[in-house]
């Protein structure tokens, strides 16, 4: 095999496999886009029962990190949101969502015993119990919070992430002790559709180049010269 076949076809080798992956991915992205939404054009994920005997359920560490020079303009570009829903368990207890700033959320729950979500394993939450007491001052009451919503039945909060150090606290909305709440997860983002389209259109450019290397490489691609036919020798008299 001549060095030129064998460039293109390690060439095309190396090219099909990232090439197909950005293809099927985009494609997986983009049905899960058209058919894993809400009417509303959520992706959602419910967590059924969370439940604490004291005063707050939290999750203190979600970390959006950008340059601040960009980051408005990054975050503007993502065009994305978050929605919670929560619900409590007694239909005689209203109930308190927010999110704000992780550090004004700690501080408010300094001294005051809560639980921390630290991760979820197979759709249940795992907890971090911080100790303390069980007096609290009314959460609708802070300044600090970004986005809530607090009252009876289901409430809901649309946030527009945003860079910094955020936390979120699920309460009852009297700072009462025993919260247990269902709360629902959705998300939804505009930069999806594009970067499906993208990682489609170029996973098919890609891997038609590294197919088309890779049959160059295999099977080759000069031509062959025919050879000459001789004529045959006129008969002498």
């Amino acid at each position: 095999m001549r060095p030129g076949r064998i460039v293109s076809l390690v060439i095309g080798i190396v090219l099909i496999v990232p090439g197909l992956a950005m293809l099927f991915g985009g494609g997986a992205l983009g049905l899960g886009y058209a058919f894993g939404r809400d009417d509303d054009g959520y992706f959602e994920s419910t967590l059924e029962r969370l439940s604490t005997d004291t005063v707050a359920i939290t999750t203190e560490d979600i970390t959006l990190d950008a340059d601040p020079d960009s980051a408005e303009w990054l975050f503007d570009r993502l065009d994305a949101e978050i929605r919670l829903r929560a619900t409590s368990a007694d239909p005689d207890q209203s109930v308190f969502i927010g999110i704000g700033p992780r550090e004004d959320v700690l501080a408010y729950l300094d001294g005051v015993a809560h639980d921390e979500i630290v991760e979820l394993e197979n759709g249940n939450a795992v907890y971090v119990r911080r100790s303390g007491d069980d007096t609290i001052g009314l959460p609708s009451e802070q300044t600090f919070w970004d986005v809530s919503a607090s009252g009876a039945g289901t409430q809901e909060l649309i946030w527009e992430p945003a860079n910094g150090r955020w936390a979120v606290a699920l309460m009852n909305a009297d700072g009462s002790s025993d919260v247990i709440a269902q709360v629902n997860l959705g998300a939804k983002a505009g930069f999806v559709v594009p970067l499906a389209i993208i990682l489609t259109v170029v996973g098919a450019v890609v891997s038609a180049v590294g197919l088309g290397l890779i049959i160059v490489g295999a099977l080759g691609a000069r031509r062959r010269v025919a050879p000459a036919v001789s004529e045959p020798p006129i008969p002498t008299q």
